[in-house]
């Protein structure tokens, strides 16, 4: 969870609760503090920097691994 801070144009500090279980957002979380121009802490990049890479919108990791999927196709049956 990360805490707002400076509402109004107004200064603060924010703090942001990090456990092992958001492992996987560690590389996100540094590269947000980098571009803010904060120093990142050494316990978390312990965590690592690996950004995890995002997932098709509509079919996760088993959308189309490169380019636009097939034309869907209309199949009829004839009734006996």
């Amino acid at each position: 969870r990360i805490g707002r801070t400076g509402r109004a144009g107004k200064n603060g500090i924010s703090y942001t609760f990090f456990q092992p279980g958001d492992k996987s957002h560690a590389g996100e979380l540094q590269q947000v503090m980098k571009q803010a121009g904060q120093e990142i802490p050494e316990s978390l990049m312990k965590f690592g920097s690996t950004i995890k890479k995002k997932e098709h919108k509509l079919y996760g990791n088993f959308g189309p691994k490169a380019g636009p999927m097939k034309k869907a196709v209309k199949i009829t049956f004839d009734s006996d």
